[in-house]
């Protein structure tokens, strides 16, 4: 894991405003991995199309469902991208970390 350092003159106050920005932001992810994973669904419903299958190359494309199929695999890919997005800010921990200066 790597560290990334912030200063500021007022930590007090930034630390928390940081805490609730990557709250927020991970709610919004998973919000928006919800509502991916229902379209996702959705649309593998209405192809009739087994996601594992389409994703390991198993499924056809044709002339009649290749449109489909690379929406489908878009949505997927979608989901993909948003799920490392919330593992990698699930991962963040904010420490403060306090200086103390001596002048003689």
């Amino acid at each position: 894991m790597h560290t990334i350092s912030l200063k500021s003159n007022s930590p007090d106050m930034i630390i928390p405003l940081l805490k609730n920005a990557l709250d927020r932001e991970k709610r919004i992810l998973v919000e928006t991995l919800r509502i991916t994973r229902e379209k996702i669904n959705k649309l593998a419903d209405n192809f009739g199309v087994d996601i594992d299958k389409l994703m390991n190359g198993e499924v056809e494309h044709t002339e009649a469902n290749d449109m489909q199929l690379i929406e489908l695999e878009g949505e997927i890919e979608i989901s993909r991208h948003i799920e490392a997005e919330l593992k990698e800010l699930e991962s963040v921990e904010i420490c403060k970390k306090v200086i103390y200066l001596s002048c003689t």
